[in-house]
């Protein structure tokens, strides 16, 4: 049985939890000490002379006095990096736009990964706010990853207790936010728009993505070995994926997913002509193993969601996918989802000891007109499919189910648009059951 869905702020356990008190004492201290607003050292708005040292100024007035609040008027700055310090809050006015420099120099010129427009490393109690924009204006770097990768937005690496809230983050050179080995993060009603990635999250745990409008040109959230996130009433829209992610406990609600893309791919456009929009995957999982992946991907629960126009609603491929073989996946549950204009089947192909385990519960999932002459589901290697109360259209010229090298499926309520003589094709699967499942927890 899965375990019971929870918020991974919920619980009395984590206001007993010293990295809390200090959560709370560092937002104290936010609010507490310094109040700098950048042009009194000297940024000037409105034009493409440089404000980063004027910028950092305020930073570093702000971090001597044990933290305080920086403020960004109205208007725009042109700046290269900054560097954040602990109990920041970094305020974004109404009309205040942030724009990186055109310049990747001006971020340090390292290739990769380690360029940043916003950067912090160590810290606690971080709080970035709007409702102003923090532009990347497309910065490329000739030497970053694909020959044209750039700055990220914003760059957090072993940070505790940090907010991202009420801003707009747009055209970043690399992801919109890269957390490395981060904990206790919310990230909430904030827009990114176009771009790669939005929220890339790497070994981190409990983070909460509430609100937020995502429409990338690549991945929305990504990353792998992380714990514990839960996200809820979020926008999705990519020209890539929406999740590509590992995490061990995954709850994804209230959510609306969308293709295409609103942004192009920039990768593909990279390699010549004008770039793809079609967005690939609703969810799919990340473990690559040139990461070295701790956690597989287990105890996924999507429920209250509608996805329409993806390429797949779920894959996983252990044996073969791209990226997906450092870890495995184990348990996903759909509830209450429905899926329209899905162009491929869902498609799990599993690990040799069976540990992935699908339940659909009052879920309808529809393919395309045009692709409609295939399976919806199709499994392998797996230890249980459980379909309870669900809706599988597709033209009737193939079985709805295809499922092989499995050990139990059991199907409760499950009807095949158009009706289908013939809408199962299982073998080589230890049982399967067509009986009622009883009310309550999902049995595996």
């Amino acid at each position: 049985m899965m375990r019971p869905e929870r918020s991974p702020w919920e619980g009395s356990s984590m206001r007993r939890d010293p990295r809390w008190r200090a959560g709370v004492l560092a937002a104290l201290s936010v609010s507490a000490f310094a109040d700098e607003i950048v042009t009194r050292h000297g940024a000037t708005p409105d034009d493409d002379s440089p404000d980063t040292a004027a910028i950092q100024s305020a930073i570093d007035a702000a971090g001597k006095a044990g933290g305080g609040a920086v403020r960004i008027p109205k208007g725009r700055y042109v700046s290269g990096g900054l560097v954040l310090k602990d109990n920041l809050r970094l305020v974004f006015e109404k009309g205040a736009v942030l724009q990186g420099s055109a310049d990747c120099n001006d971020y340090g010129g390292k290739a990769r990964w380690d360029d940043a427009l916003i950067k912090g490393e160590n810290l606690q109690g971080i709080r970035i706010e709007g409702p102003g924009t923090i532009d990347g204006a497309d910065c490329v770097n000739p030497k970053g990853e694909e020959g044209f990768r750039g700055p990220h937005g914003i760059l957090l690496t072993g940070c505790r207790d940090i907010v991202i809230r009420d801003v707009a983050i747009e055209r970043t050179g690399n992801y919109a936010v890269l957390c490395r080995n981060c904990a206790g993060a919310e990230i909430r009603n904030v827009a990114f728009r176009g771009g790669h990635d939005g929220v890339h999250a790497q070994a981190c745990s409990k983070f909460a993505i509430r609100d937020c409008d995502f429409q990338t040109g690549d991945d929305c959230l990504a990353g792998c070995d992380n714990a514990g996130f839960e996200v809820s009433g979020c926008r999705i829209n990519s020209s890539c994926n929406g999740f590509r992610l590992g995490c061990l406990d995954l709850l994804v609600k209230d959510c609306r997913f969308w293709g295409p893309g609103e942004y192009v791919h920039r990768v593909s456009r990279q390699k010549g002509g004008p770039g793809r929009t079609n967005m690939l995957s609703a969810f799919v999982h990340f473990a690559p193993k040139d990461r070295n992946p701790r956690l597989p991907s287990d105890r996924w629960v999507v429920r209250d969601c509608t996805v329409d126009n993806v390429d797949f609603l779920y894959g996983y491929d252990f044996e073969k996918g791209l990226w997906q073989t450092g870890q495995p996946a184990k348990r996903l549950r759909f509830q209450n989802v429905k899926a329209t204009r899905v162009a491929h089947p869902l498609r799990v192909r599993g690990d040799a000891d069976r540990q992935f385990e699908l339940t659909l519960e009052d879920v309808m999932i529809a393919l395309r007109e045009d692709r409609a002459d295939q399976e919806v589901l199709s499994l392998a290697r797996f230890g249980a499919l459980v379909l309870k109360n669900v809706t599988l259209q597709n033209s009737g010229a193939k079985p709805v189910l295809r499922a092989k090298e499995g050990r139990t499926v059991w199907l409760d309520r499950v009807t095949p648009i158009p009706p289908n003589p013939a809408p199962y094709a299982i073998e080589q699967v230890d049982e399967t059951k067509t009986a009622r499942i009883p009310d309550g927890p999902t049995p595996r």
